[in-house]
């Protein structure tokens, strides 16, 4: 069922600067509920240039209070800001030295406390632990990562020494919790493919005990297969959930992940077969790809794909749902509190329009919040050999489209809640800058 809700929804961050979270993953306010984490910017018409700086802070009373800045920083996921276990301390990342690594900011002094040469996704509930991913060699392979230091490991198509980190934040010890190579032979039935490897979206179940992330690769037909992967935090029980076409994804719960995309299809294990890497082959591959694009049209782009439930387990259990309801791919985030509701959104449609939504997956209900236009407006290009210095151009079909969606132009809504569970918090930028919204929802989720 859907259903249009009414809430209120206010603007928290004004021009003339931008404003901006970024992903969809992490919980923006602190346990008072009385700041919200923030980047400031002043252009979002291109992407981040290398060593370009942005302000650091948080939202407070109406205002946006800066304390620092910082360099490593991409608009879809901003610079992975968050907060320390339920303290007032909270991170964001940065280069220190020659590395990708993380500030710890005291929000009660606004000072620069700390620094880790070692960046972070996601910490622990507790905030004694941080997980990180490889931020230059996502960049380089046209992921979310930062520009202006090299991937030492371009060389290898799935390095040993680089893959997902797990820092003790008291003691400052690193240790590699995986590498690209071990994933890549997990349960892989064409084991390294030619094409680079890289691990991706890393995020912790309720428990912390366990981590999701994506590893990800190309195809010979100039698309990619994603393997939604989980690993203990002791670095035990790696294995792969599913594999084809998957996107954006939460926990449920402990033992459950829902993922939009199309999973274990005999169409993705065709594609990802050896021998369509052959270069007769693969031209042929990527000719008929583009053939089928063009006559299916946008259906294409969604064919058998859906929302799935997956069980974390040896033999996982994969099951769509919400078909009818949430047929699109958005960018979920369950409830902190109440683990039956999730907050998502929908990407533009022909009109421009994003829509932001609760779902309740205990009586399959969807309810509407709200529609909020993109602007339509291209990126500037005149500084292309500066933002995408260090990208491996291989990866970008069209560089202006890369360009656009590593801009701030390209806001997703993104959608994340607050520390009690209560407000959804959002950027946007229908009114002409980006700025970051807040929806009140305390009394849908209790008497719905």
């Amino acid at each position: 069922m859907v259903k249009d809700a009414n809430c209120l929804i206010e603007r928290l961050t004004n021009s003339p600067k931008h404003h901006l979270f970024g992903f969809h993953d992490l919980i923006i306010s602190n346990k008072e509920g009385n700041k919200y984490l923030s980047l400031e910017s002043s252009i979002i018409n291109r992407p981040p240039l290398p060593g370009e700086l942005f302000g650091v802070g948080y939202i407070q009373d109406g205002s946006f209070i800066k304390v620092g800045e910082t360099t490593a920083m991409n608009y879809p996921q901003g610079a992975r800001q968050q907060w320390v276990g339920e303290s007032n301390y909270f991170t964001v990342n940065n280069r220190v030295g020659n590395k990708w690594g993380t500030d710890l900011y005291d929000a009660q002094s606004n000072a620069l406390v700390d620094r880790f040469e070692t960046a972070s996704h996601m910490i622990s509930k507790d905030g004694k632990y941080s997980y990180g991913l490889d931020y230059a060699r996502l960049f380089r392979l046209g992921g979310y990562g930062y520009s202006g230091i090299e991937d030492r490991y371009k060389s290898d198509i799935a390095p040993i020494y680089s893959g997902i980190t797990k820092m003790n934040l008291e003691t400052k010890e690193v240790q590699l919790l995986v590498s690209v190579r071990e994933v890549a032979e997990c349960g892989a039935s064409n084991k390294i493919s030619e094409s680079n490897h890289y691990l991706t979206h890393l995020n912790l179940n309720p428990s912390c005990n366990r981590l999701a992330f994506l590893h990800r690769y190309s195809l010979p037909d100039g698309g990619g297969i994603t393997r939604l992967m989980t690993i203990g935090v002791d670095g035990s029980g790696l294995r792969c959930l599913a594999q084809g076409f998957l996107s954006h994804y939460d926990w449920k719960d402990d033992n459950h992940i829902y993922i939009y995309g199309r999973a274990n299809s005999s169409f993705d294990s065709i594609r990802d077969n050896r021998i369509l890497s052959l270069p007769l082959i693969s031209s042929s591959v990527r000719l008929a790809k583009k053939i089928i694009k063009t006559v299916i049209g946008q259906r294409a782009n969604n064919l058998g794909k859906s929302f799935l439930m997956i069980s974390d387990s040896e033999n996982p259990e994969i099951l769509p749902f919400a078909q009818d309801i949430i047929p699109l791919d958005g960018h979920p985030m369950t409830n902190p509190v109440a683990s039956d509701w999730c907050v998502n959104d929908t990407y533009p449609d022909q009109n421009g329009d994003r829509i932001l939504m609760l779902y309740n997956f205990a009586n399959n209900l969807r309810l509407n919040l709200g529609v909020f236009k993109m602007i339509f407006e291209t990126p500037d290009m005149s500084k292309k050999g500066e933002f995408f210095s260090g990208l491996d151009v291989q990866k970008a079909n069209s560089l202006k489209e890369l360009a656009f969606t590593r801009s701030g132009l390209h806001c997703d809504l993104h959608p994340r809640w607050n520390f009690a569970g209560t407000e959804v918090l959002f950027d946007s930028i229908h009114e002409g800058s980006r700025q970051i919204y807040k929806a009140n929802v305390e009394h849908l989720i209790k008497n719905t």
